[in-house]
């Protein structure tokens, strides 16, 4: 269950799906608060890393769940949620500014929306419907230098993610894992 995944379990399932994506391998320099994590690029550049949860509250998820029979949350609902994730954590990033900011590395730091209860095709389905242009408009007035959405749905199957690509637009789509092994061992 994705409840049982701490922050640095989070951060080395994103440094692996990250490397497959952009050949890029992070390394963990160190835990912070905001951003989450500090990394270094092999260039040597340092790059923060800051991740927030897409999910419904636990209540509607068992009443989905129970009356509906659905696992997941509806696409939609996980796209209107990822904007609004967006938006708020850029008004944190955007803080930089301010005598009372905390926020390491403000112009280089890298935004992970891990969706444990929304799987990226259930979104994607949604980004063709004008949502796109809300999407990438948010995302690059957000601050941050890279957005992606980490699909954390069925990391107890598989032992890993698949990103989605938000920004910048190099990045845009969807990057299945490709060192995906058979489901339950």
């Amino acid at each position: 269950m994705f409840e049982d995944i701490d922050e640095f379990e989070q951060l080395d399932y994103f440094k692996l799906a990250y490397k497959q994506v952009t050949g890029q391998w992070l390394k963990r320099l160190r835990k912070s608060e905001r951003p989450d994590f500090i990394c270094e690029r092999p260039d040597g550049s340092l790059v923060g890393i800051e991740f927030t949860l897409i999910t419904r509250d636990p209540e509607s998820s068992s009443w989905d769940s129970i009356l509906d029979g659905n696992e997941y949350m509806n696409g939609l609902d996980g796209l209107e949620i990822t904007i609004e994730a967006i938006s708020a954590k850029a008004a944190k990033l955007k803080e930089k500014n301010s005598s009372a900011s905390d926020w390491q590395l403000p112009n280089s730091s890298i935004l992970v929306l891990s969706t444990p209860d929304c799987p990226i095709s259930e979104m994607e389905n949604y980004l063709g419907n004008g949502m796109r242009e809300e999407l990438v408009q948010t995302c690059d007035e957000s601050g941050f230098s890279e957005i992606w959405i980490a699909d954390h749905t069925e990391v107890e199957a598989y032992g890993n993610i698949e990103l989605f690509g938000l920004f910048p637009a190099e990045y845009w789509g969807y990057h299945p894992n490709n060192s995906r092994g058979k489901p339950y061992g």
